[in-house]
């Protein structure tokens, strides 16, 4: 890559004389062996411009903060997830991957674990915003990129082995856009998993709208989020939105995290912990650039009721008679692009 010049991208002829653009910026590329891992990263460290907003960090239009503080928050729940898989990064079955994409990495983290556990496999991790560390595991690429991009990915089509989202709801204009261009780019039995909270409807059983600020606090996020062109919805997760696509293998997980100290496993009961821990953390981060802009709700506003829905939940949390089964549930949806010559196949829910 011409370092003087980070925002052009390279081009590649393929043997079938197809071209395509390579990333448009990345900032660990090892090119030599005397390369250092953090002598590409400083090259593109300014080309993302970050937005400050009521203390909060943002970039480009997306409504959750990269600071400091979500990217910590980001660190315990994968956590949560790590556990609730089973100590496992993925719950699709990977037989020697060559090439692996992550959308939205994020802080780099799940990336670069996938990279150690298949230290053959090339790991690419993108993002909107600069925020992984400077070292990594040199088989996994860091990619600043935009999954909307209007001319779609720059990959060759028939690239991965395996498409990897997480927590990505409300992060796209068009989930059917991103679903198409991960079936162009996923090899012929290549895997795409996507992982999501549903829509809280077991959450809030144990929130009246009469008494608690908790339906009003989510069902403002979802329309403020509507009206910004991001849904935060869950339809997304339906089997049928891959399955149409031509997927097969399509299945759709449901997992239950806790939230508190009820349960009597102890694992589960720190999964509780840290995830009560999470959601109360990631309250104001959820929240507060979607409804001063979208609903036009003042910062104190935002932060009154981030206070309420804190003291409503830890209410429930603490209470030994009340608590049992609090939690949210999490949904991951699997599928599988069809092997050259096997027929369509249909999504089953699960």
């Amino acid at each position: 890559m011409d370092s003087s010049s980070p925002d052009d991208a390279d081009t590649h002829t393929l043997d079938d004389g197809q071209s395509y653009r390579r990333a448009r910026t990345i900032f660990h590329h090892r090119r030599a062996d005397n390369d250092t891992l953090n002598s590409t990263r400083s090259i593109y460290a300014s080309n993302v411009v970050y937005t400050e907003l009521h203390g909060r960090r943002y970039c480009k239009d997306y409504y959750m903060p990269n600071d400091e503080d979500e990217q910590t928050r980001l660190q315990m729940l994968n956590g949560v997830y790590y556990s609730l898989f089973g100590h496992r990064l993925t719950t699709v079955p990977l037989t020697n991957p060559k090439k692996i994409l992550d959308i939205g990495t994020g802080t780099g983290e799940w990336a670069m674990a996938m990279g150690d556990e298949y230290p053959e496999t090339e790991v690419i991790g993108t993002d909107i915003a600069k925020i992984q560390p400077g070292a990594a595991p040199l088989n996994v690429f860091f990619e600043i990129d935009d999954a909307e991009e209007e001319h779609g990915w720059t990959w060759a089509d028939d690239e991965f082995d395996f498409i990897h989202f997480r927590y990505m709801c409300g992060a796209f204009t068009s989930w059917d856009h991103i679903y198409r261009q991960t079936f162009k780019h996923l090899k012929p039995g290549g895997w795409i998993e996507v992982i999501d909270f549903d829509d809280h409807a077991t959450l809030l059983q144990y929130f009246p709208s009469s008494t608690s600020a908790v339906p009003r606090f989510l069902s403002s996020i979802v329309e403020g989020c509507r009206l910004a062109g991001r849904p935060r919805t869950t339809t997304h997760l339906e089997p049928a939105s891959l399955a149409g696509l031509g997927f097969v293998d399509v299945r759709c997980t449901t997992y239950d995290i806790p939230m508190g100290v009820w349960p009597d496993d102890a694992q589960a009961q720190k999964n509780g912990k840290h995830s009560l821990v999470t959601m109360l953390l990631g309250l104001e981060a959820v929240s507060l650039r979607v409804l001063t802009e979208q609903l036009g709700w003042s910062v104190d506003e935002v932060r009154n009721i981030c206070d309420a829905v804190t003291r409503d939940v830890w209410k429930i949390a603490t209470d030994a008679d009340r608590a049992h089964g609090f939690g949210v549930k999490l949904k991951v949806l699997v599928a599988r692009k069809p092997d050259a010559g096997e027929g369509k196949g249909e999504g089953e829910g699960g």
